[in-house]
């Protein structure tokens, strides 16, 4: 019977991988938020763009429009601020990312090395049938022989 001296460290390497998994799991699912994020801000600016555009078309006072200005460019600042936390994020995933993929290594290498173990266990104990067989084979000729 096979048994793999290494597997208490296989199943660590296992358990470090779902790890792996939820930590890039969180931090995609941060980077989609920061995304969505960033794009709820730009259709607001674009719809107070649209919205300003109409009421020039009207006419607006001097003092609405340099509110409207105001406006956009503290939109201008929060846009590039959330563009800021997406480029973080990004970062972070990819970094994730990366740990996992490391994981995914190990984890395989335990498991390729765990399969090359079985193998030539395998083998040795087919070898031995094998010598076990040929002897009784063997008994079992000599003793036809002896009667």
């Amino acid at each position: 019977m096979f048994r793999y001296r290494l597997e208490a460290l296989l199943r660590y390497r296992k358990t470090l991988e779902d790890d792996r998994k939820r930590a890039f799991a969180e931090a995609n699912r941060h980077y989609q938020a920061e995304i969505s994020e960033m794009r709820r801000l730009e259709q607001e600016r674009r719809d107070v763009m649209e919205m300003t555009e109409k009421k020039m078309s009207i006419g607006v006072d001097r003092n609405t429009m340099e509110l409207y200005d105001m406006y956009m460019a503290g939109a201008a600042v929060n846009i590039a601020d959330a563009a800021k936390r997406v480029e973080g994020a990004g970062q972070i995933a990819e970094m994730e990312r990366e740990k996992l993929v490391e994981a995914m290594k190990k984890r395989r290498i335990m498991e390729h090395h765990r399969e090359t173990l079985k193998e030539r266990h395998n083998a040795e104990e087919d070898r031995k049938e094998r010598l076990f067989a040929d002897e009784v084979a063997l008994l079992r000729f000599s003793r036809k022989e002896a009667n």
